[in-house]
């Protein structure tokens, strides 16, 4: 049995209360549940979380861009009314954490400044290493056998990876705000979650 993430997004009403955003999706028949809305011939099934392994991704504690980064924790008594309902279903205590949608687009862009920040620097040390075997008549033979893990190349496949599992969630957070509201504050808008 494997670690989850389980993810809420909630959003700030005028009043500054917090309200879980519920996500929609097309009821599947099954003889265990029923559809929460019905409409006509449309059936739908409503979630209040969106869940990840937590073994890899943004939300895993081992990559090299992590939610541990802007994630800080969250009270009980800060939480919507929904998601606490949601958290009190587990029988254990829950350490329950939150971040800022306008905090993780902000650390979106750190992190891409990161990654153009350590591919230039690759580009430079190889054009270096280039300059250097072109002076000194290096063969190829006398080559370091590390010249791979200091290439841009190796640069790229050991950052892009992570930083696109942190864009994934920007964008799917945004997908699932705008399905329900086209104009929304970054600042009024929070991921809120726990593992279990």
């Amino acid at each position: 049995m494997g670690v989850y993430a389980h993810r809420f997004i909630e959003v700030i009403d005028k009043d500054n209360q917090w309200h879980l955003l519920p996500l929609w999706s097309k009821y599947k028949d099954s003889s265990y549940n029923q559809p929460d809305l019905v409409a006509d011939d449309l059936k739908l099934t409503k979630h209040h979380c969106f869940l990840r392994r937590s073994s890899s991704g943004f939300y895993s504690p081992g990559s090299m861009y992590s939610v541990d980064d802007i994630s800080h924790p969250i009270v009980q008594s800060e939480l919507s009314d929904e998601t606490r309902v949601y958290i009190e279903h587990y029988d254990w205590p829950v350490r329950t954490e939150c971040f800022l949608l306008s905090e993780l687009e902000t650390f979106a862009d750190k992190c891409q400044e990161q990654i153009y920040s350590l591919l230039s620097d690759a580009f430079h040390d190889r054009n270096m290493q280039l300059i250097i075997k072109m002076l000194t008549n290096t063969t190829k033979a006398e080559v370091e056998e590390d010249d791979y893990y200091r290439s841009p190349r190796a640069t790229f496949d050991d950052y892009l990876e992570d930083y696109i599992s942190v864009m994934a969630e920007v964008f799917k957070i945004h997908f699932l705000i705008s399905e329900v509201d086209f104009i929304y504050d970054p600042a009024k808008v929070r991921v809120v979650f726990f593992y279990a």
